[in-house]
């Protein structure tokens, strides 16, 4: 295991990171997806009892991770947001956040929670589509099959996770598949989708990444 493992895709060398962030070299790019803002705010609403400050720790560890890599730039590929409210306590810990990286380029490709985003506030910029860059094309959704296109996606919104012989439970990971690369969830509040096809998989194990491979075949 490691703290990160590099590979090319597309013929570019990128980074995975355990913290559930991929770095792109080239552009000095960090990538998450699917970070949840106010998830916690909103169960809370609806009264379910959650303890608050999940989300200032998400944005905590994202500091780090920017701070770490040297990132000039962070990208997030969908679902920055949870849901609609955008007046919830995680207003100050976004606010703090984005005052400590105010020189920091963030843009979010927008995902299906992001409807708010528009009047949020946010201080990034948005897209609603997909963003092309180099031999990348940069989703929320992974494609099924890959979009027709001669690039590699990367994406997010499924919530990739796999389970780890010899450890309980399960854990986020990154899916590599056909022509693309779905990232896990950032937010440390979600649940997953339990990879069943993989050209490669990697288990983020707290501060520790594990290479997998393949997902093994059932035999019947």
């Amino acid at each position: 295991m490691a703290e990160a493992i590099d590979l090319v895709l597309a013929g570019e060398p990128v980074r995975l990171l355990a913290d559930r962030a991929l770095y792109w070299p080239a552009r000095r790019r960090l990538l998450v997806a699917d970070v949840h803002l106010g998830k916690d705010d909103a169960f809370r609403a609806a009264g379910i009892a959650l303890p608050t400050g999940g989300t200032r720790q998400d944005l905590e560890r994202l500091s780090t991770l920017i701070d770490h890599s040297g990132a000039d730039s962070l990208w997030v590929l969908g679902d920055l947001l949870h849901g609609p409210r955008v007046d919830a306590g995680w207003r100050e810990d976004w606010s703090r956040f984005r005052d400590r990286h105010a020189g920091l380029d963030m843009l979010l490709v927008e995902g299906n929670h992001d409807r708010a985003a528009a009047r949020a506030g946010l201080d990034v910029q948005r897209r609603s589509e997909r963003v092309d860059d180099g031999p990348f094309s940069f989703a929320h959704a992974p494609g099924h099959p890959p979009q027709a296109s001669d690039r590699f996606v990367v994406c997010g919104h499924v919530h990739p996770v796999v389970n780890v012989p010899g450890f309980r439970g399960r854990f986020p990971a990154f899916a590599l598949m056909e022509r693309q690369l779905v990232l896990p969830a950032f937010s440390l509040f979600t649940g997953g989708w339990l990879v069943q096809q993989a050209q490669a998989r990697f288990a983020c194990m707290g501060a520790q990444l594990l290479g997998m491979g393949p997902t093994p075949t059932r035999r019947r």
